[in-house]
């Protein structure tokens, strides 16, 4: 199966006689070097990179033919060593693997073009190619009778225009590669790689989003692509038509992603028919999973309920009512990811009560509208939820105070 890759300058090419399909794997929101609560997740994305290394070389009767990455390769402009390290290690490998599959990497919102874009023209001839500017989403990677074009994501002036919101810029863009396409490549299937967030996309906390819609682009702007490649929100979802697909990031990286489905997508284009998708799931290094429940339970655990999270990423929230001293380091011993307690009922509680005795001592203080002792010890517990060690110095020195102001 001949594999072509090119733009404008191999044009014309013909490919009327193809009735195949292509096949590639659309994934995305990698954000490689990400920490988890000051824990480093270089570990869980090298094991990642594993699965997706082996899904791509699982089928040789039927290979993939291109690896679509839509964005938010690492997770910070300017990624750690061991980030880069780690992506690096995947692309050799891969390249070395199967050196026949065409890599297509486009910047995204987490990510800096220019340094993601390093040796791009080098890696071209390895069939790597990275977009990570306006000039590349109207040179497509054509392969067999498929054209993708990569439109990295849209920072404010990325057309050079002057057009700072993301549905202006998409308008403009969409326009001038849906032009080109009819002008260069009208008997090919046309694909869309992007970095955007899209109306009628649900997000989750882990994702950098702008103030209220002033990121969101209209669907209705994709669907004239045969398929729609998305990177940005990380929940796995098809939103605005049948053709247009968020990959979802294939890890977890907040609690509010607890319960999603992670994966990598499955997309075989053939002439004339929709697109077919296939979710392949991704088994992560350490689940995340977020528990309610009160302290004894966990920290007993009698009958062994929560055992199986021992491996877990996890996040507790107390049904307790009253605030329990350093839970965390109790529970430790037992859930040894633990990274997060929470004991929001706790503190709603004891500052309903807090607040309530301060209004009954501001009560008794009448008319003189000083304050007393009792109202600031009653603030310093509600500020430190109990007293400090050093609590009756600083009460002497506040008492020394208010004498003086009388």
């Amino acid at each position: 199966m001949p594999l072509v890759q090119g733009g404008a300058a191999l044009f014309p090419i013909i490919f009327f006689q193809y009735i195949g399909s292509m096949k590639f794997l659309h994934t995305g929101d990698l954000h490689l070097g990400k920490t988890f609560y000051e824990r480093s997740l270089i570990q869980d994305q090298q094991h990642l990179l594993e699965q997706l290394t082996q899904e791509l070389t699982s089928d040789s009767a039927n290979p993939y033919q291109a690896l679509v990455i839509a964005g938010d390769v690492y997770d910070r402009a300017v990624p750690s060593p061991e980030a880069v390290e780690l992506f690096g290690s995947f692309l050799t490998s891969l390249r070395q693997t199967v050196p026949q599959l065409h890599i297509v990497i486009i910047s995204g919102n987490h990510d800096s073009p220019s340094r993601l874009a390093f040796a791009s023209q080098l890696l071209k001839h390895q069939n790597i190619h990275i977009a990570t500017s306006s000039q590349d989403m109207t040179n497509p990677i054509i392969i067999d009778h498929v054209a993708l074009y990569p439109l990295a994501f849209m920072n404010p002036n990325f057309l050079g225009d002057g057009q700072t919101h993301q549905q202006q810029m998409a308008q403009s863009a969409i326009t001038q590669i849906l032009d080109y396409h009819q002008t260069h490549h009208p008997q090919l299937a046309k694909v869309l790689v992007a970095h955007l967030f899209t109306q009628g996309g649900t997000s989750c906390d882990s994702e950098r989003v702008f103030v209220g819609t002033a990121e969101l682009v209209e669907g209705s702007l994709l669907s004239r692509f045969d398929y729609v490649a998305l990177g940005h929100l990380h929940r796995c979802q098809n939103p605005g038509g049948t053709n247009i697909w968020y990959s979802g990031s294939p890890l977890a990286y907040s609690f509010s992603e607890t319960g999603n489905e992670n994966c990598f997508l499955q997309v075989e284009l053939q002439p004339g028919r929709q697109a077919a998708v296939t979710r392949i799931p991704v088994t992560p290094l350490h689940p995340v999973h977020r528990l309610e429940g009160s302290f004894e339970e966990f920290y007993r655990d009698q009958e062994g309920r929560y055992s199986q999270y021992r491996d877990s990423y996890l996040e507790i929230s107390s049904t307790d009512a009253t605030l329990k001293e350093n839970p965390m380091d109790l529970l430790r011993s037992r859930y040894p990811l633990l990274l997060s307690y929470r004991q929001d009922r706790a503190v709603a509680n004891s500052s309903s009560g807090n607040m309530e005795e301060r209004r009954q001592l501001i009560q008794q203080v009448g008319e003189s509208n000083l304050p007393t002792a009792a109202i600031f010890e009653a603030f310093m517990k509600d500020i430190y939820q109990q007293l400090p060690p050093d609590f009756p110095e600083e009460l002497e020195l506040f008492n020394q105070i208010l004498e003086e102001t009388r």
